[in-house]
């Protein structure tokens, strides 16, 4: 099965931006954020990206920003891939967590994407922003 899409929400400098919505957490299949800009000059990449994790499952739940594309001979933007995925924990006590900050020179996959994956039993919506200027 293909990733489930998360829509991402620009944020506008010196403005107000609606709360959006969230999108259901796709546990079976994983999630991906499109950071692909058209913005000239290009867009901030990850590193200006927050991601809200809202869980509703009643108990503490891993999330993984998976390793990126690239580094030693291989092409893609990652170079620091070889670090790994960053698994981090969703706390039921606080109802989730915010992600920020991911830098691309790890996560950034070839198309642009960043992929995320949940442990299995997660529930609950998740949302991204990214900072403005990304279009």
């Amino acid at each position: 099965m293909s990733r489930t899409q998360i829509p991402l929400t620009s944020l506008t400098r010196n403005a107000i931006t609606d709360s959006p919505a969230g999108t259901v957490i796709d546990q079976a299949n994983g999630m991906y954020i499109d950071m692909t800009t058209t913005a000239i000059p290009a867009g901030p990449g990850s590193e200006s990206l927050t991601i809200l994790v809202q869980t509703t499952n009643g108990a503490d739940k891993t999330v993984t920003v998976k390793a990126g594309v690239g580094g030693g001979v291989t092409p893609g933007a990652a170079i620091r891939a070889p670090i790994g995925d960053l698994t981090l924990t969703a706390h039921a006590a606080s109802g989730g967590g915010v992600i920020g900050g991911l830098e691309s020179a790890r996560f950034m996959q070839t198309n642009n994407q960043i992929y995320i994956d949940f442990a299995s039993g997660t529930t609950g919506w998740i949302t991204a922003f990214c900072g403005a200027g990304h279009q």
